[in-house]
């Protein structure tokens, strides 16, 4: 086998020029086969790191009416517009307790939500917001940094303090010049004494554009404002329906932990009319997934083209090389070579060839895809899989298209071989 390599590699460098035209298909064919991939593969990463929030994603699994359509989303569940369902109200302990278990999830909390309890008042003035009824878990998981007061501890809870923290947006449209901490303000159908207030964090050392600010939510005002869930009656007068904010540790994992965690949730609902979700965004991560994998497949479909080509450009130049080297077949058999000796010499002359030339192509690709991607502003990201792929095809491309120029030199005849001129 290793003598056959050697025997390989020295015709290679003996007929250099047309070694060269003849792995040219298989090179380009691979290497399009990894500067596909590797861009793909980075813009589809770049659009869910931009989605679903970069290395670590909070994810809110909420109520919502079921569609049987793909296209269409239906709304969050709203207690205030279609009243309480029997049975259904606050995620039990245990439900809590098998969502941190789940793979993929960092933390969870669960929360209450309302964008109808007509903002937030102080003297006069009226902000509208989303609000929140948070428990004792929300801000060690929450993209929020508190900026000036406190957060809630647990005595706010356990006694049902009527406190409420605001986001700066609220604080800054309501109060001005004013320290919000200490006041009291109107949320909902309560009153509420501002114990702090929060900031969402943005990571400034990703921001290179104004895009990328925006993007990062730094030029969204959310307006929102936070109760502890103990108090949440107070604000909206009625059983409300519970969602939970969940952290993913994994962005690779997103769509399949959103996914367990609605399951879990949706075990023994009291109406199949409604499930939890998470609306949208894995949705679209989701449908991203399926574009970017079909894209692949029908671009390296025609990449592989030239691969085919590569293959017949092979047979044609092994099926020349056993013409070329009839005699010297006629007299290694004259010696006493075997026909799988011939055979397997002329297979491994074709996988070499080809492998060589997949070597190359896996080079040239991972450098043109670094290429084009610093070019177009756009990480690209190599495969380890497609690499070895590649290479393991041009492999099986070089067997495959070597196979009858070796069958037909293993099956000369020694005498006519060694007559032949």
């Amino acid at each position: 086998m290793f003598e056959n390599i050697r025997l390989s590699f020295r015709g290679i460098r003996s007929h250099k020029m047309r070694s060269v035209l003849t792995m040219l298909g298989i090179i380009i064919g691979i290497a399009a086969i990894i500067i596909i991939v590797s861009i793909i593969n980075g813009a589809s990463e770049s659009l869910k790191e931009s989605m679903l929030g970069g290395s670590t994603s909070n994810l809110t699994i909420s109520l919502y009416e079921k569609s049987d359509s793909t296209y269409f989303y239906a709304a969050e569940y709203d207690a205030s517009q279609s009243g309480s369902i029997t049975g259904l109200t606050t995620i039990s302990d245990e439900k809590y307790n098998m969502i941190l278990d789940l793979p993929g999830i960092a933390g969870a909390a669960r929360v209450y939500t309302s964008s109808g309890v007509g903002g937030v008042k102080y003297l006069g003035k009226n902000t509208y917001s989303t609000t929140y009824g948070v428990d004792e878990e929300y801000f060690k998981i929450a993209d929020r940094v508190l900026s000036s007061g406190r957060l809630f501890v647990a005595d706010d809870f356990s006694k049902r303090n009527n406190v409420v923290i605001l986001d700066d947006s609220v604080a800054s449209s309501l109060f001005k010049n004013v320290d919000p901490v200490g006041k009291t303000v109107q949320v909902g159908n309560g009153l509420f004494t501002v114990v702090g207030i929060v900031t969402k964090i943005i990571d400034y050392s990703e921001i290179e554009t104004l895009s990328d600010y925006y993007m990062s939510g730094g030029g969204v005002m959310d307006a929102s404002v936070y109760v502890p869930d103990t108090a949440w009656a107070d604000v909206i007068g009625y059983d409300d329906i519970q969602s939970i904010v969940v952290k993913i540790s994994d962005p690779d994992l997103t769509v399949s932990a959103s996914t367990s965690v609605a399951n879990v949730l949706n075990e023994n609902l009291p109406t199949d009319k409604y499930e939890y979700k998470s609306g949208s965004l894995t949705q679209d991560a989701d449908y991203l997934k399926e574009i970017t994998n079909i894209a692949s497949i029908l671009l390296i479909g025609i990449a592989s083209i030239s691969l085919i080509v590569g293959g017949i450009g092979v047979m044609n130049i092994m099926l020349v090389s056993v013409t070329e080297r009839t005699r010297e077949i006629g007299l290694k058999k004259a010696l006493g070579a075997r026909r799988r000796v011939i055979l397997g010499q002329f297979l491994t002359e074709s996988v070499v060839l080809t492998s060589t030339g997949g070597v190359i192509g896996v080079l040239i690709g991972i450098g043109v895809a670094k290429l084009v991607g610093m070019i177009i502003g756009m990480p690209s990201q190599i495969s380890i899989a497609a690499i070895a792929v590649s290479v393991g095809f041009s492999m099986g491309i070089g067997i495959i298209f070597g196979l009858v120029p070796s069958v037909k030199a293993a099956n000369l005849n020694p005498i006519d071989a060694l007559r032949y001129e």
